[in-house]
């Protein structure tokens, strides 16, 4: 049922109101939750809805235990989770042993020579080479977005018991998504990658089972390889 809460709360009767239509149209309906009004669990058509939204957004691997979380619809863990898995990246690549905005300045902070135009100190977490303008205004708006990470939504999350909506909730799981991806030199200035830096051929070929696919990835390979294609 639509409206029928997966913890089981007693809700409201909703008297029927005049609804706008896609098409303009309007006629009296009864309003569907998209969350419980009670406890604010998703309703069983929106985990649905959102895990058809996941399917095509596809989350940092570090957020599998935040993703299997909001499909239970324990929206406030899945966020905090989420905090948690960047936290927990910046210090296993920084190396330092910090926490929250001082961890993020420290990690991602890098000094800059103006007239020389040369970076003088790298940051111990690169989002790209720093070679341009753009670049390094990328690394500054990593750092102050990640500030702002932990400063607002995490030490809200940590010291209050949110009731603001399941939006805010799975806006945190989006944005620490994205944070997590940049530090893995997935820049936005360098476009997508069709495959992790990370995975090698070996291993992708060695997990495909059909052998037409391997024989396509294969010839993909060598037509788009430079070296192989000369040879």
């Amino acid at each position: 049922m639509k409206n029928k809460c997966i913890n089981g709360c007693v809700l409201p009767k909703v008297k029927k109101r005049i609804i706008k239509k896609e098409d303009n149209r309007y006629t009296y309906e009864r309003a569907v939750f998209n969350c419980c009004p009670i406890c604010g669990a998703l309703m069983p058509e929106s985990i649905e809805k959102t895990k058809a939204f996941f399917e095509v957004y596809q989350l940092h691997p570090d957020l599998a235990t935040a993703k299997r979380l909001i499909f239970k619809a324990e929206l406030e863990a899945a966020a905090r989770e989420a905090f948690i898995a960047v936290e927990n990246k910046l210090r296993e690549l920084s190396g330092l042993d910090l926490h929250g905005m001082d961890l993020a300045t420290k990690a991602l902070s890098f000094s800059y020579d103006q007239k020389a135009g040369t970076v003088t100190q790298m940051p111990l977490i690169a989002v790209n080479d720093l070679s341009s303008e753009s670049k390094r205004n990328e690394q500054e708006g990593l750092r102050f977005l990640l500030m702002g990470f932990f400063t607002g939504q995490r030490n809200i999350y940590q010291h209050n018991n949110i009731r603001s909506g399941a939006s805010d909730s799975l806006s945190v799981v989006i944005e620490a998504s994205f944070i997590l991806k940049r530090p893995e030199r997935h820049s936005m200035l360098d476009g997508g990658q069709w495959i992790p830096d990370k995975t090698s051929l070996t291993e992708i070929i060695a997990k495909m089972p059909r052998l037409i696919d391997r024989i396509r990835l294969k010839m993909d390979i060598k037509r788009n390889t430079p070296q192989l294609r000369h040879r």
